[in-house]
């Protein structure tokens, strides 16, 4: 049977990992490798995206689940469900500010009339609830595919929206382009600042209208977006990444003739695409895991 979806465990314990990934391997989905910190979760989830992720909060290395749980909604928008022993009002409510999607305990509070509370310390796992959980979550989040991408193409629009409107009814509003095709995804327009260039080695671009981007394609087809770039990253093949506030390019071999002093992608279209200090660090890194058996891309 094939799997329902990929599930990365940010677990400490071997032990409760195993027993986690045992369960989940029952249930149909796949399972990453032991990651107890928030370094190999990282690691993990550049190199491959999970659909969800189960998530404790006492963790190995300087960061706890928490600040993995801020940046698996603010920077990867990944559902993702605590799955913890420190299940204090305190921690719970801690946790709330980095909308989760389910908070379950390890611990199983055995609540009885008769008999006096008795809470087990020896982590607990209701399998049943769990797998309910993760079902509920993935099921809610499967909708939140971003629209404009089916399968492996996006669908782009040839103007601004307000302007496609006005379009005859003859001519095409949208156009549909395979993803291995893109070049980039920029912030910028077509239009170049000239003013802001002169005395400069590189051209200085206009912005375009705010919650827009644009993408062009390998045979010059440019087209527009309603949406940012922090939006759309995502949803796209690994071999896209953000080299720029305003810029995310296509590092895939077919398109990509190296790097220049670590400073530059140069892209088979010829031009020259500056990486921003901020990115430089993630860029390297994926550079790194996406042509790791590879020589061609070298500094020049």
């Amino acid at each position: 049977m094939k799997s329902k979806a990929r599930i990365l465990v940010v677990e400490d314990k071997s032990l409760i990992y195993k027993r986690l990934k045992k369960v989940l391997k029952e249930n149909y989905y796949s399972v990453d490798s032991y990651t107890p910190s928030v370094k190999d979760a990282i690691d993990n989830i550049d190199q491959k995206r999970p659909d969800l992720v189960l998530l404790d909060i006492d963790l190995q290395g300087n960061h706890n689940g928490i600040y993995l749980g801020n940046l698996l909604q603010k920077e990867y928008s990944i559902p993702f469900i605590y799955v913890t022993d420190f299940d204090d009002d305190q921690t719970f409510y801690e946790s709330l500010k980095t909308k989760h999607d389910d908070f379950v305990s390890k611990k199983d509070i055995n609540l009885d009339e008769t008999e006096p509370l008795v809470i087990q310390t020896k982590p607990y796992l209701d399998e049943k609830r769990l797998i309910r959980s993760i079902q509920t979550v993935l099921e809610r989040n499967k909708n939140k595919q971003f629209k404009y991408i089916q399968k492996k193409s996006i669908i782009g629009f040839v103007d601004y929206v307000s302007e496609t409107k006005n379009l005859p009814k003859d001519q095409s509003q949208q156009k549909t382009v395979e993803l291995k095709d893109i070049i980039l995804f920029t912030r910028n327009s077509t239009q170049i600042n000239e003013a802001a260039s002169i005395g400069k080695d590189y051209k200085e671009f206009i912005k375009l209208k705010d919650n827009y981007i644009r993408f062009f394609d390998w045979q010059g087809t440019s087209l527009y977006l309603p949406c940012n770039l922090k939006s759309i990253l995502p949803h796209l093949p690994d071999y896209f990444v953000q080299i720029s506030d305003h810029m995310i390019v296509n590092i895939n071999p077919d398109g990509l003739e190296g790097t220049i002093n670590g400073s530059f992608f140069k892209l088979r279209d010829g031009e020259k695409y500056k990486i921003s200090e901020t990115y430089k660090t993630e860029v390297k890194k994926r550079i790194s895991q996406f042509y790791i058996t590879k020589d061609s891309i070298k500094d020049k």
